[in-house]
């Protein structure tokens, strides 16, 4: 039975092995110093290997939003001090973690408990546009956002200023969506900005500056680091299956 067992555990380190080995030709510009120690340091080296270097190149964030579902007694614990102590930031805490457990409709109430009772939090309002605009409210989520913009044009880094182009797409103001991207993507060069802009030209067929646009996203994707490069490789896909349909 042991001899059956440590065989199995041998075979599945020996696939694991192979696995990271062919994952370091791949994509490390180290691998040889990485191949040597894997293969000298058994097992350390590959463990070194798989925590230092593979985790951190992928998109874990599915795993993250899985997990956070088994977190209710924190969930719990923020209602109770919502209505017991009952202040804008209590509130807006529960809004953002029902918000981060995808409970949206509910987001929707914390949000709006909190702003009545601090109208201008801004943080309120950009949580609450966020789930307005999960829930299929995408008009007031709008209005939302622009309020957060008047006040503070760079708010959360281009965030904000990005929904408002997403919206005024979703709600087929596309004129005004192609004329905002237009100046969002000249400040902040986010591939969704750039992939949104670049499905704005094509609207109004204007393809090869569409064209242009996606040559220039997938060229800052290729360009940087690993990591974000895995995490960006949604809009990747996007670019490219619109490039395919601009070359047609």
């Amino acid at each position: 039975m042991w001899g059956s067992i440590y065989s199995l555990g041998s075979f599945a380190y020996m696939a694991i092995l192979i696995w990271m080995l062919i994952d370091c030709v791949q994509r490390e510009q180290d691998r040889g110093i990485w191949i040597w120690v894997m293969l000298l340091l058994h097992p350390l080296g590959l463990i070194a290997y798989f925590f230092a270097r593979y985790l951190p190149r992928r998109d874990l964030r599915w795993l993250h939003r899985w997990l956070a579902r088994f977190r209710t007694r924190e969930l719990r614990q923020l209602e109770i001090a919502s209505r017991q102590i009952g202040n804008a930031y209590h509130w807006i805490q529960l809004g953002e973690k029902q918000r981060e457990l995808h409970k949206y409709s509910d987001a929707v109430n914390s949000f709006r408990e909190a702003l009545s009772r601090e109208a201008d939090n801004l943080q309120a309002k950009w949580g609450l546009a966020i789930s307005l605009e999960k829930t299929g409210q995408p008009e007031e989520a709008l209005d939302q956002v622009e309020a957060i913009l008047q006040v503070q044009p760079d708010y959360k880094f281009g965030d904000v200023s990005l929904a408002r182009g997403r919206l005024l797409m979703e709600l087929d103001q596309w004129q005004e969506a192609e004329s905002h991207l237009r100046s969002h993507v000249d400040r902040w060069r986010q591939p969704e900005g750039l992939y949104r802009h670049a499905v704005c030209l094509h609207h109004d067929h204007q393809d090869q500056e569409a064209r242009e646009q996606i040559q220039s996203l997938l060229m800052d994707i290729e360009a940087s680091p690993t990591s974000i490069a895995r995490q960006q490789r949604n809009w990747k896909r996007k670019a490219q299956h619109l490039r395919r349909q601009l070359s047609g």
